[in-house]
């Protein structure tokens, strides 16, 4: 691990539609000891509107959490947290007010995750809690608003799939209008996650396991309830069959479990048992570490000698046959132009990083088109399950790639903000030269010096140079064109 930082401390926030967690640890030794955690049952998928917006008492809720939480961040670096937002984040697009609203009361940015990353960071959680044995194992976790489920080796997931069935949104579909359990409303829920679960229950069987944890708190508190039965640490089918019949039948079994998780809870029972009879299920181990956990060790990986998306890229590259030499040269050219101007910052991103990685991939899309590679490596690299990549470095890198040669146009950045787009143009100029000084696929003798005046980039070649490359010297003549018809002032010589 070999972390050598000014602070020892590390801090992990998830934000997921039935509960925010905050998770602190201090690495010494490297070694990561867990020193404090905190949790609030905030249920913001249950304030979710029919158009995205979000209801003002689930804000209200979600940013008294987040100014609490605030105060126990304050004294940690803030390259050392980590903040992410799951399926109710991935939801409220109409409510960016609210978001604005939510960074604000942290202090910190968030980062929205998609399912697929939600289930990596859920594994990598687990993997790092219990014993590696090298055998496949089941992982499946009952979110608010989503279940996660897993099929691993070691710390490797193998399959990855988030399925959108969760405690809150199922109790919002089918118990919303009474508080009353009835017979009629969980089999309603139950069959409709068994109907999610069917969509994978088939490649799921075929790759098999041989144990299954559950990491959600919905599980844990389904252990407490039948842990006169099993012992706490796990859940048996028969334990869970006579819980789904007996939450219909003793209307008290519920009354030791604390709201607001009473109100849910019927909805986790029931698609628990779904997953349970879709995935043949004896039994399920219950897990002490999930997304949070997993989320911890990969801030404390990329600051150390592991980033889990710069495995993302090379796999990328493996898989979309880039030509490795020339995605190098112009990746160390591209970080060279960039080293002589900088940029203004870009919120949530490292722009060394993104800039380096759009570099490597600039090519993944020859495998599809080579004259409109730039745009089919836009829709790969935007709409691919990336690892690492929360969805606003995932959009960032896909726009950074399909800028890289031929017209610069508004629908190149769409949906950019004016801040955002002021803070990719060095990095989209960067790129750009470092590709067109590349054309001939060969290292560059003697680069040329990037500047940046005010608004005003300027190339300065060795004396003779241009005249020794007319080619390159048409380039830059077109690539001129393409800058002045944006607005972006650029002359060489």
């Amino acid at each position: 691990m070999a972390i050598k930082l000014d602070s020892p401390y590390f801090a992990a926030v998830d934000l997921g539609s039935n509960s925010f967690h905050l998770l602190i640890a201090r690495v010494q030794n490297d070694r990561v000891e867990i020193i404090d955690r905190e949790k609030e049952m905030v249920q913001l998928a249950r304030g979710i509107k029919a158009d995205g917006h979000l209801e003002m008492d689930a804000q209200n809720r979600a940013l008294a959490c987040l100014a609490r939480f605030a105060e126990r961040l304050r004294d940690i670096p803030r390259e050392q947290v980590r903040v992410v937002g799951t399926l109710t984040f991935r939801t409220i697009g109409q409510s960016k007010q609210f978001i604005k609203a939510a960074e604000a009361a942290l202090c910190l940015p968030i980062q929205i995750i998609s399912g697929f990353e939600e289930a990596r960071l859920i594994y990598s959680g687990l993997a790092r809690s219990v014993t590696n044995d090298h055998n496949h194992r089941l992982v499946v976790d009952i979110g608010g608003g989503s279940t996660e489920i897993i099929i691993g080796k070691d710390y490797e997931p193998l399959c990855l799939e988030s399925l959108s069935m969760g405690c809150v949104t199922f109790s919002e579909l089918y118990f919303s209008k009474t508080n009353r359990i009835s017979a009629v409303k969980l089999n309603r829920a139950y069959v409709s996650a068994c109907t999610e679960i069917e969509s994978i229950r088939k490649n799921y069987m075929k790759t098999s396991w041989k144990i299954a944890f559950g990491t959600s708190g919905t599980i844990r508190t389904i252990a407490d309830l039948v842990q006169s039965r099993d012992g706490g640490a796990v859940i048996s089918s028969g334990s869970l069959a006579w819980l789904y019949a007996e939450i219909l039948s003793n209307k008290s079994v519920l009354l030791n479990v604390p709201e607001p998780r009473r109100s849910v809870l019927p909805a986790g029972i029931a698609i628990l048992k779904a997953l349970f009879d879709q995935l043949k299920l004896d039994s399920i181990h219950v897990g002490d570490a999930a997304l949070k956990e997993g989320l911890l060790y990969d801030i404390i990986g990329r600051l150390s000698d592991h980033d889990s998306r710069a495995d993302t890229v090379i796999s990328l590259q493996r898989k979309y046959h880039v030509d490795i030499d020339q995605a190098e040269r112009v990746a160390n050219t591209a970080l060279y132009f960039w080293k002589n101007i900088d940029g203004p910052s870009l919120p949530r991103v490292s722009r060394t990083k993104i800039l380096a990685w759009a570099a490597q991939l600039h090519e993944i899309g020859m495998s599809v088109s080579h004259s409109s590679h730039h745009h089919h490596g836009y829709y790969i690299l935007r709409f691919s399950d990336l690892a690492g990549f929360g969805r606003y470095e995932q959009y960032i890198l896909a726009n950074l790639v399909r800028s890289q040669r031929k017209g610069l146009y508004d629908k190149k950045f769409e949906e950019m903000d004016e801040q955002t787009m002021t803070a990719l143009i060095p990095l989209v100029v960067c790129l750009r030269l470092a590709v067109l000084l590349h054309r001939r696929r060969e290292d560059v003798d003697t680069l040329p010096k990037l500047s940046l005046q005010g608004k005003d980039f300027k190339l300065k070649f060795l004396r003779k140079w241009l005249t020794e490359h007319p080619l390159t010297s048409a380039g830059l003549d077109q690539e001129r064109l393409y800058y002045d018809n944006y607005g972006i002032s650029f002359t060489y010589s």
